[in-house]
């Protein structure tokens, strides 16, 4: 019995989460689109620097996969952050 007493008071709770204001629905969608903004910047921002690695190397697409980026996702990184890292690592300031 106090096992579901326990799990009401925790259905309670998690309620009190779901109902927000319309300023804080508002509130959170704006951050939302803001995070999506700021990511897709981040991401056309990487491919630019992809792609202009692979012409200053002169290498093709394939090489390129088969060289730089396959070896990161057998170590486990996803498309993206291997992408991540070399950008980083190849475009950081001096």
């Amino acid at each position: 019995m106090e096992e579901f007493k326990f799990r009401v008071k925790q259905l309670d709770k998690e309620r009190e989460f779901l109902w927000c204001s319309p300023e804080q629905l508002e509130k959170a969608c704006e951050e939302l689109r803001r995070r999506i903004m700021r990511e897709e910047l981040e991401s056309a921002l990487r491919m630019e620097a992809v792609d202009r690695l692979m012409t200053d190397l002169k290498v093709d697409p394939e090489d390129f996969r088969r060289l730089w980026i396959q070896p990161l996702i057998t170590a486990g990184a996803t498309l993206a952050v291997a992408l991540a890292c070399i950008a980083q690592s190849h475009f950081q300031p001096n």
